[in-house]
C-alpha cells in the first residue's frame, strides 16, 4: 500500500514540475533508468538560470526609464570603490568574506558581484573576474561561477585552466555526463590540469562508453605516469571496471586520502559504481557537493535528506524535490503502525524523524488524524528550527483542512503554515476564526505579529509594524532583549519602552567589535551613501558572526548603514533575521 501511495505521489510532483516548463531538457547519463528526482533537481538548476534572466531583461527597460538617479549612484559607487581599490584589496576582502551567515546579505553579495561590469581585456578586470569566480565556489556557488563563465569569452585567458576546471566540476557535480566528456573532447590535447584530472576523466568517459580495453590501457599508463599514485581514483576505477571485488573495496577505500580538488570526478564515479557517499565526503564540500550526494541512490537516505534540506533552504531545489525524496525514505509497516516508537527509535536522527512524519502525514486517512501528526510534525520541525522546510511542505494539505469546531484549536499554527506559503488572506481568516472562538492570547497575538512582519510591503509599513508589535507583544526583557529593542529603538525611532538601565552584574561585553578603522569606513560608506563600500566592509565585519554573537553597538553601525542601503531594500528581511537569531519573536 504505502508503495503504491509513494509511487502515486511522485507521479503528482512530477506532473506539477513537467507543466513548468516542457522546454528545459538537460541530458543525463545513467547506468540504469532515469530517476525523476534527478530531472526535477536538474530541471530546478536550469529554471533558475533562465528566470534569472527574463527577471533582468523584463526589467530592464523600465529600470533605464524610472532609477536614472539610482543608475548614476551606481556609477558613483563604481568609481569610488571597485575602481579605487587594488587586486590585493579584493584578495583580502574576499579571503574575510568566507563565512557570511545571513542569507539575504550573502545573496546581496553575489548579486552585486555577479552584476559587476567588466572589461575583461583590462588586466585588473581580468584578475578580478578570477577571484569572482574562485570565490564563488569557494562559499559553495560552482553554479554561479559556472554561469558567469559560459557569459563570457575566455579563451585566452590566463586562467583559462581554472576555468575549465570549474566548468568540468559543474558539469560532473549535476551529473551532465555526457556534457563533461563532449567538452573535454573539444579540449586542446596540450592542455594539462593538475593531479592529471584530464587523463582521470578520460579514461572515465571510456568506461561510459563501454570501451574498458582502452580504458585500462591508459590507466596502465597513468599509474606509471602519477608519482603519488591517487589510491581513491584508482579504487573507484576498479569497481567500475569490474577488475576487483567489492568486499574488498570500502576498507581500501575508506583507508585512501582524498584529494580534495578531484572530489566533483570523484562524486560522478562513485555514483557510476553505485556507492554511496559517506558523511565524511560530504562534510569536505557541503554546499558543493549537495547535489551529487541528492542524487545519489545509494547513499543513506538520512544524509541525501539533510543534504536536501540545506539545499532547499538555500534555494538550490524546489520543495517538490524535497518532497519526493522525503517520501523515497523507506519505513515498513510495523514502523508506520507504531508510530511513538519509531520516532523514539529516530531520536538521535532528525531527517529520518521529518521523513518519517511527513509519510505519516500523507497516509492518514481520516481529516483529524492528520491534522493531529501534522501538528506533530510541525512541533517537532519548530524544535529543530526546521519549521520554514514543514510549513513548505505542508502546503498542499493545508486547502483540505476544515474549519470545524475542533480544527479551530489549532487555527494559529495552521495560520503559521499559511503565512510562511505567503497566503496571508487564509492566514487571517483562521487567526480570526481562532479568536472568535477563543479569545484573543498570546498565541493569536504571536501569530499576528508573524503575519504582520511576512505582509508589510514596503519599509514604512514594515516599521509600522514592527512599532505595533513591539508595543503589544509581552516579552520578557531579558538583558539581550533589552540590548536589542534599545538598538531597534535608536535605529528606526520606535515609540516603545525599552530597559537602558546599567547593569553592574554585566560591566565587560566579551563580544569583540571591529577595529576603529574598519568602523570609521563603515561610517564614512553610509554618509556618503556608497553601497558598494559599505556592503563590502560591513559584511567584513560580520564574517562568522551570526546576528546575536555581534555587540550591540556593532549591531546598531550595521542596521543603521541597510535601513539607508538602497532605501532599505533588504532591511526587513534582515531584521527578521535578527529577530530569529535572538528568539526574539519569531
Amino acid at each position: 500500500m504505502k508503495f503504491i501511495f509513494t509511487i502515486l505521489f511522485l507521479f503528482f510532483f512530477n506532473f506539477v514540475s513537467a507543466n513548468e516548463n516542457d522546454n528545459d531538457e538537460v541530458e543525463v547519463i545513467n547506468l540504469h533508468d532515469s530517476k525523476s528526482l534527478d530531472q526535477m533537481v536538474l530541471d530546478n538548476l536550469n529554471e533558475d538560470e533562465e528566470t534569472e534572466e527574463i527577471v533582468e531583461s523584463s526589467n530592464e527597460a523600465d529600470e533605464i526609464e524610472t532609477n536614472d538617479v539610482e543608475v548614476k549612484q551606481i556609477e558613483i559607487s563604481k568609481n569610488n570603490f571597485i575602481q579605487k581599490n587594488e587586486i590585493s584589496d579584493f584578495k583580502n576582502y574576499f579571503n574575510n568574506l568566507q563565512k557570511i551567515y545571513s542569507k539575504t546579505l550573502q545573496k546581496e553579495l553575489i548579486s552585486t558581484l555577479e552584476n559587476i561590469e567588466l572589461n575583461l581585456e583590462v588586466d585588473k578586470d581580468r584578475e578580478l573576474f578570477f577571484l569572482i569566480i574562485d570565490y564563488l565556489q569557494s562559499i559553495g556557488h560552482i553554479n554561479k561561477s559556472y554561469e558567469l563563465i559560459e557569459t563570457n569569452q575566455l579563451s585566452d585567458d590566463k586562467n583559462l585552466s581554472f576555468y575549465i576546471e570549474v566548468k568540468l566540476n559543474y558539469l560532473l557535480s549535476t551529473f551532465q555526463l555526457n556534457e563533461a566528456c563532449d567538452f573535454k573532447e573539444e579540449l586542446n590535447s596540450n592542455l594539462k590540469l593538475d593531479f592529471f584530472y584530464l587523463e582521470k576523466l578520460d579514461i572515465f568517459c571510456l568506461m561510459l562508453n563501454d570501451n574498458f580495453s582502452e580504458a585500462n590501457l591508459l590507466n596502465s599508463i597513468l599509474i606509471e605516469t602519477e608519482n603519488n599514485l591517487d589510491n581513491f581514483y584508482q579504487n573507484l576505477f576498479s569497481l567500475i571496471s569490474n577488475s576487483s571485488e567489492e568486499t574488498n573495496f570500502n576498507n581500501q577505500i575508506n583507508n585512501s586520502i582524498i584529494n580534495k580538488k578531484l572530489i566533483f570526478l570523484y562524486s560522478a564515479m562513485t555514483r557510476i559504481a553505485e556507492l554511496p557517499f559517506s558523511y565524511e565526503f560530504y562534510e569536505l564540500d557541503k554546499k558543493n557537493l549537495s547535489i551529487p550526494i541528492i542524487l545519489n541512490q545509494s547513499s543513506p537516505i538520512d544524509l541525501r535528506i539533510k543534504a536536501a534540506n540545506e539545499s532547499f533552504l538555500e534555494n538550490s531545489i524546489t520543495v517538490d524535490s524535497l518532497a519526493a525524496l522525503y517520501m523515497s525514505a523507506d519505513f515498513d509497516s510495523d514502523q508506520l503502525n507504531n508510530p511513538d516508537e519509531t520516532i523514539k527509535s529516530f531520536s538521535e536522527n532528525i531527517e529520518l524523524s521529518m521523513a518519517f512524519l511527513f509519510q505519516l502525514v500523507n497516509i492518514q486517512i481520516f481529516p483529524n488524524e492528520r491534522l493531529d501528526v501534522l501538528i506533530q510534525f510541525w512541533d517537532f520541525a519548530k524544535e529543530k528550527n526546521l519549521e520554514e522546510i514543514a510549513y513548505k511542505l505542508s502546503i498542499n494539505m493545508l486547502s483540505s483542512i476544515e474549519a470545524t469546531s475542533e480544527n479551530i484549536k489549532f487555527g494559529t499554527q495552521i495560520a503559521s503554515a499559511y503565512i510562511y506559503n505567503n497566503n496571508f488572506e487564509s492566514a487571517i481568516n483562521w487567526i480570526e476564526l481562532y479568536e472568535n472562538a477563543r479569545e484573543v492570547d498570546s498565541k493569536s497575538v504571536y501569530t499576528r505579529i508573524l503575519l504582520d512582519l511576512y505582509s508589510s510591503n514596503d519599509l514604512n509599513s514594515f516599521i509600522n509594524s514592527i512599532n505595533l508589535t513591539l508595543n503589544t507583544y509581552s516579552y520578557n526583557q531579558d538583558l539581550q532583549n533589552a540590548e536589542l529593542l534599545y538598538v531597534l529603538k535608536a535605529i528606526m525611532s520606535l515609540d516603545i519602552i525599552s530597559d537602558n538601565n546599567i547593569n553592574l552584574n554585566k560591566i565587560f561585553d566579551d563580544r569583540s567589535m571591529p577595529s576603529i578603522f574598519l568602523l570609521k569606513e563603515i561610517n564614512n560608506s553610509i554618509i556618503i551613501n556608497d553601497n558598494e563600500k559599505f556592503l563590502f566592509y560591513s559584511l567584513i565585519s560580520l564574517n562568522d558572526k551570526s546576528w546575536n554573537k555581534i555587540h550591540p553597538e556593532h549591531l546598531k553601525y550595521i542596521l543603521n548603514g541597510y535601513l539607508k542601503y538602497k532605501e532599505g531594500a533588504l532591511f526587513r528581511n534582515i531584521i527578521l533575521e535578527v529577530f530569529k537569531d535572538y528568539k526574539f519573536i519569531i
